[in-house]
């Protein structure tokens, strides 16, 4: 089971206290505190990092390099970035960033279809050339945000699903998809492609006390335990932080079988217990 940095104490998200998430925005406030962190936790043992494409995230992946043995998983979109793009320096700021990042074949053959169309296939790599860094390295893992993936279920256009993993995979990534149902994903899921399976990634909560994971802690228990052609990564393992005991959330996550897991904290010496006590 592969250990990955998670990335909610970078930008201030803890889902049990909003205090404390505020506090550990403040501690990592710059590109070179969050950049500082994960290498001393790569260094501890971990392999990889998650971070999302925020205007800091977008720029950690290129601006220092991993060891070749160490994974980035990144996902997007990040809507506010656009939002905050527009109310600070305008429309004009927001088309000539579209222009800069998107590649030539997307804004010529692609923007214009979907114009005319309003197909949202078509804009899907567009918004991949938005997204995702220049130099993110190949074979890394880009995952779709769960407020898309759940809306496009809900939506039931399961199609553009299969699309974004195959846009991802055309540019020389392994697709992700974060989900809060992964029983209901799978069930898209298993009518893909057998090739798109074995890239993908599935992302979801599972932990202990059953905070957050839908739609239960014993479905989801069984979702693990059937066999799939793709990886799953369990995220939420310490219950955001909301763990009575950390020793009895990571003694169950060691009885699940999880290809990854996810977690973060802003304490080092929280990273290497758990680091240490998942791999024991």
């Amino acid at each position: 089971m592969k250990q990955i940095l998670g990335d909610n104490q970078f930008f201030g998200i803890n889902h049990n206290d909003l205090e404390k998430g505020n506090k550990t925005k403040e501690q990592f406030s710059s590109k070179e505190a969050i950049i500082e962190f994960i290498n001393k936790s790569i260094f501890i043992g971990l392999d990889g990092y998650m971070i999302n494409s925020n205007e800091i995230g977008f720029k950690i992946p290129t601006s220092f390099q991993l060891p070749s043995s160490k994974e980035i998983h990144y996902s997007v979109p990040y809507p506010h970035k656009y939002a905050s793009m527009v109310n600070e320096n305008g429309m004009l700021y927001l088309l000539k960033y579209i222009f800069k990042q998107s590649s030539l074949s997307s804004l010529i053959f692609k923007s214009p279809k979907f114009l005319f169309t309003r197909n949202v296939k078509d804009i899907l790599s567009v918004i991949i050339d938005l997204e995702i860094p220049t130099k993110l390295p190949k074979n890394s893992y880009v995952y779709l945000q769960n407020i898309v993936t759940d809306l496009v279920l809900g939506l039931k256009r399961e199609d553009l699903l299969l699309e974004f993993c195959n846009a991802v995979r055309r540019k020389g990534y392994k697709p992700g998809l974060i989900t809060l149902n992964p029983t209901r994903l799978d069930v898209v899921i298993q009518k893909f492609p057998i090739e798109v399976q074995k890239d993908l990634v599935v992302c979801f909560n599972i932990n202990v006390t059953g905070f957050n994971v839908f739609p239960s802690r014993e479905i989801v228990e069984e979702y693990v335990k059937t066999k799939h052609n793709y990886k799953k990564i369990g995220m939420g393992i310490l219950s955001s932080g909301g763990a009575h005991s950390i020793e009895d959330s990571i003694q169950y996550i060691k009885t699940l079988n999880l290809d990854y897991v996810v977690y973060g904290s802003s304490n080092l010496k929280n990273i290497e217990a758990n680091y240490n006590a998942l791999k024991s």
